[in-house]
């Protein structure tokens, strides 16, 4: 095919795997040639080099993955469902930390295991993305595009909607609100905790934020912790389901009412806010939408669109029994 085509065997390899560096007109030259000789990729030679057709994503112990899982997996349901409509499957692997995984990453590539490789759960200054960025390698941010820094990108509107949860206590006369969020490097808990705070100061309130690293007996602590200080807040925002309705026992635990000596808001929605008693108010969980979107963005990167910076909106606050007007 390559004498055919008169070019090198290296760039048929380019045209028929869709890498970069061919022109249009090679490929296209390329891709008839193949097409005049019945050719057709071996299965199995590929798999002797390459797993092509996954995605690969590397877990780090401690993120979302294992902190809260029903949510994690809400959003790989959501990506393989999109991504198994063109045949390609995604491929996990637990790691122990940042680094670990950033040189995964560099391993895959080189080694040419995936289509695309995925990153959940940025931090500040992230070890992944500098490493996916400074070797070009084809990639997904599943955060905003600052912590993206350039790479592709599909987040939720958190900053949004916290703002308006918010403007929401603020209007309700909360004038000291606790936040309890996740790990203070955690990209996404330091966005959202910036946009309620700038809403409840531009309402004459205050937030008082405490980082936990996001597991249940740490939400416990610093729902004490916000309970019996000199000054306690009225109103708490959790970004986790799992958070907040174990607040609920803490407040009983200290003889406070809820709604009526503390407000609490969840950052997501499940089951167990539903059914808890009071029930939990709370922001919606497009986290299955997240997903998707992120597998599109994904699928719409290997066909050759860039610049891609892709946004999954909020629905409204879905308001229960654990928040009411502060009158005291």
């Amino acid at each position: 095919m390559a004498r055919a085509a008169g070019v090198s065997i290296a760039v048929v390899s380019y045209a028929l795997n869709g890498r970069p560096g061919v022109s249009a007109a090679t490929r296209d030259r390329v891709l008839r040639i193949a097409d005049e000789h019945g050719w057709r990729p071996n299965a199995a030679a590929r798999s002797l080099r390459t797993s092509a057709q996954a995605v690969g994503l590397a877990l780090v112990r401690g993120d979302t993955a294992t902190t809260h899982p029903a949510a994690f997996m809400a959003l790989l349901g959501g990506i393989q469902d999109r991504l198994a409509s063109r045949g390609l499957a995604l491929v996990l692997q637990a790691v122990d930390d940042h680094e670990t995984a950033a040189h995964l990453y560099r391993s895959w590539w080189a080694e040419r295991r995936f289509d695309a490789l995925l990153v959940t759960d940025v931090r500040v200054n992230d070890p992944r993305v500098e490493a996916l960025r400074s070797a070009r390698i084809p990639s997904l941010v599943v955060g905003h595009p600052g912590a993206a820094r350039g790479l592709a990108s599909v987040h939720v509107d958190e900053e949004e909607a916290y703002g308006r949860v918010g403007r929401f206590l603020a209007g309700q006369g909360h004038r000291r609100v606790g936040v309890v969020t996740g790990p203070a490097d955690l990209d996404m808990s330091i966005r959202r905790t910036a946009a309620l705070r700038a809403a409840l100061e531009q309402e004459g309130a205050a937030a008082v934020v405490v980082t936990t690293g996001a597991s249940q007996e740490e939400g416990a602590s610093a729902t004490r912790q916000l309970l019996v200080d000199a000054d306690p807040v009225s109103a708490i925002m959790f970004d986790t389901d799992l958070s907040a309705t174990t607040a609920l026992d803490v407040a009983r635990r200290l003889r406070r009412e809820v709604p009526w000596d503390l407000s609490v808001v969840a950052g997501t929605d499940s089951a167990s806010c539903r059914l808890a008693t009071p029930s939990v108010t709370t922001l919606p969980s497009p986290v299955a939408e997240l997903g998707e979107a992120a597998a599109q963005g994904l699928l719409d990167m290997l066909d050759g669109e860039r610049g891609i910076e892709r946004v999954v909106s909020v629905g409204p606050l879905t308001v229960r029994g654990t928040t009411a007007p502060w009158g005291r």
